[in-house]
């Protein structure tokens, strides 16, 4: 039987708002991340909702988490080879928005039709339902996890990370519930752009900070404080460690 859910709720406009509003009261990334995953998991009143993000040799780690209760064990922190989420299927997220596993056991799945990279037309728009891997669905079975919820989160027209829910029990999440966190998969997007260029500007401030600091101590009369200098420098370029040469003028015969 699927998990439904019962009781007034607030429009799915509020709900929205007051997510994005969120969202967007911080330009730290960290706390973008964390105000999401709570966000989204109050929202769909599920058991987990995690962000994974994808490093650049395709392996991935999750960066935030919410949980409610004990039915799900916490992956925050992890991380995870890039043969869990291969080439093929991260391609994929790039013209699928939603990957909605309703039933692990029953291997139904529910997913938005696919849409043309260029033109976003859908190309499939009557396959709603299909067979769901084999091997994905041991992977969620072994985590415990019954149906899932998989929105792509996109950096520059490439695939930064995921926006992952997880659920005990399976479940059917509303083509409207599906929409919402659409839109505030975008937002964060829109924020995660906003703090990568705010955190780019942080570390330009600073490098320039050292190389005004480097040239003070070389041009410190009466002697440049050499040591220092090589301290700031190797500092600067996260070095363990660094030597200074210096070329001494040979005297003229």
């Amino acid at each position: 039987m699927l998990f439904s859910l019962s009781g007034p709720k607030p429009s799915l406009g509020a709900m929205l708002h007051r997510m994005t509003d969120r969202i967007r009261q911080s330009l730290e990334l960290s706390k973008i991340l964390s105000a999401t995953a709570t966000e989204v998991r109050t929202f769909l009143r599920i058991d987990r909702v995690k962000l994974y993000r994808f490093e650049p040799d395709g392996s991935g780690e999750v960066v935030a988490e919410s949980i409610q209760g004990q039915k799900l064990p916490s992956l925050l922190g992890h991380r995870f080879p890039a043969e869990d989420i291969p080439q093929e299927a991260r391609e994929l997220f790039l013209i699928v928005r939603q990957r909605h596993i309703v039933n692990v056991a029953e291997q139904e799945i529910g997913i938005s039709p696919l849409l043309h990279p260029q033109t976003q037309a859908p190309l499939e728009p009557d396959i709603l339902f299909r067979q769901v891997d084999p091997c994905h669905i041991e992977y969620l079975t072994n985590m415990g996890v019954q149906s899932s919820l998989v929105v792509p989160i996109l950096h520059e027209q490439q695939l930064w990370g995921l926006l992952v829910a997880h659920h005990s029990t399976p479940r059917r999440i509303s083509p409207n519930q599906l929409e919402v966190v659409q839109l505030v998969a975008d937002q964060v997007s829109v924020a995660l752009a906003h703090a990568l260029l705010l955190s780019q500007s942080r570390l330009q401030a600073r490098r320039e900070a050292t190389v005004n600091q480097v040239v003070t101590l070389l041009h410190k009369a009466p002697t440049p404080a050499l040591q220092t200098a090589l301290n700031h420098t190797v500092r600067a370029l996260g070095g363990s460690s660094g030597r200074l040469y210096l070329n001494t003028p040979r005297p003229q015969l």
